[in-house]
């Protein structure tokens, strides 16, 4: 299981709102901040907004919560509704508007039920000044094993709060290699957005490739870098690899899918947004643009995980009347729906607010995208290499017009890994990716 920034990622916004109501926010809550005062302001909020205000309880005390995330908790429509939460102001500014976040700067993943094993190490952060590296895996955390941790229900809290300066003491050891122990110290951590530009040969075509990790606002500039890069370099295919993709700004994603599908199709549905029938006069369906440095594919191919969320699947729901969209890798996380922000005392409410479907009507994936070719994310490889098992796949996809001899293999392996993986509780779906 992988986890997101605590309350962050796999939101769909769309300026300033998470999947919001074009250039305006909904109202934002006033009044008494104590917890009372709080959790009634949600209550308010949920019972106007709420995507599935319906079943809400039919009585409930907002005074008898001691705390605010325990009262939204008891408010959620279940099984569905896996997604609402709540954050500080603070926190969602800094990552949406920089992409930054208080952390050791490494992403991680759980496999074969009880390990814990590194996705990713950010650069320049405290974990890749240890030596930390994608496929290390950790021992234990603070002096507890982590198989214990997972257990007992503990990882999510087990390397401590988010602030500066809070130390925290990481066993860990490379595959075939030996067991060190480093204490690392919290700092601001900036998450790249658009990484690893690059491009392959497979089957004659001129394959273009890039790692996308946020749909936030520096993405924009990244993105028109990336595709300057791609074009200058005569890409007419394309890969994008957002297995580790939970979500962010709406605009960003319908901003890519311009660059994807070309100025052809510039106003043509790109997505529905549907809100509740109090709030229908919020209903809108945006488009494509027209926009520079537009690759104008008639395929593309997308590299996906269970961690792959909200706006990354909005992506591939909305292209798929268009063009060819072959996935590779695992099922999507399964996050139709969309959601505002509502602020209260320093706190931002995110409660799902709209559904989402693309131009033939479709929508509701709570399942997740099934992918084309299933492929497994080859931790012992670095993520970009054609040697990674899900990018060689999409790379002979490309070539070969199939998805391989390695696919049945792979679709065996993820149904073993999913019966091994804990299933996210409430707020799981925030931390399929984590950023520690």
């Amino acid at each position: 299981m992988r986890r997101l920034l605590p309350g962050l990622f796999a939101c769909l916004l769309l300026l300033s709102a998470c999947g919001g109501s074009g250039s305006s926010t909904p109202a934002a809550a006033t009044g008494n901040c104590s917890v009372a005062g709080q959790n009634a302001q949600i209550l308010g909020i949920m019972q106007s907004w709420y995507y599935w205000y319906q079943y809400l309880p039919g009585s409930i005390n907002p005074a008898a919560y001691s705390n605010t995330t325990d009262f939204l908790d008891a408010l959620l429509y279940q099984p569905l509704d896996r997604f609402s939460f709540i954050t500080t102001q603070a926190a969602n500014t800094a990552f949406y508007s920089a992409g930054q976040y208080v952390g050791i700067g490494i992403s991680e993943e759980v496999v074969n039920g009880n390990q814990l094993q590194l996705t990713q190490v950010y650069p320049a952060s405290p974990a890749a000044n240890a030596g930390m590296a994608r496929g290390d895996f950790i021992l234990s955390i603070n002096g507890t094993a982590v198989a214990t941790l997972i257990a007992d229900g503990q990882l999510a809290t087990a390397f401590g709060p988010a602030q500066p300066g809070v130390q925290v003491s990481l066993q860990f050891q490379p595959p075939g290699g030996s067991a060190r122990t480093v204490t690392l110290t919290k700092t601001v951590v900036t998450q790249p957005n658009v990484s690893l530009v690059q491009t392959f040969n497979a089957g004659g075509r001129t394959v273009g490739y890039f790692l996308f990790q946020n749909f936030i606002t520096p993405s924009f500039d990244e993105l028109n870098q990336a595709f300057a890069q791609l074009q200058s370099a005569g890409a007419n295919e394309l890969i994008i690899d957002e297995r580790y993709n939970g979500g962010g700004l709406l605009s960003v994603a319908q901003y890519l899918g311009s660059l994807i599908v070309g100025n052809g199709d510039a106003g043509q549905v790109f997505a529905k947004l549907n809100y509740n029938n109090q709030h229908t006069d919020q209903d809108q369906t945006l488009a494509f643009d027209n926009v520079s440095n537009a690759l104008n594919l008639n395929r593309v191919v997308i590299i996906t995980t269970n961690a792959t969320a909200s706006a990354s699947e909005l992506l591939i729901n909305a292209l798929k009347p268009y063009m060819d969209v072959v996935t590779v890798g695992s099922t999507t996380f399964g996050k139709p729906v969309g959601e505002n922000g509502f602020d209260f005392c320093s706190n931002v409410l995110y409660p799902m607010t709209f559904d989402m479907t693309n131009a033939a009507g479709y929508g509701g994936y709570f399942n997740g995208l099934a992918p084309t070719c299933p492929a497994v994310d080859d931790l012992n490889q670095p993520l970009g290499s054609s040697n990674e098992t899900s990018l060689a796949t999409a790379l002979y996809y490309i070539a070969n017009g199939n998805c391989g001899p390695t696919a049945a293999f792979a679709a065996r392996e993820l149904a073993r890994a999913a019966t091994l993986r804990p299933w996210p509780q409430r707020y799981g779906w925030q931390n399929l990716v984590n950023a520690r």
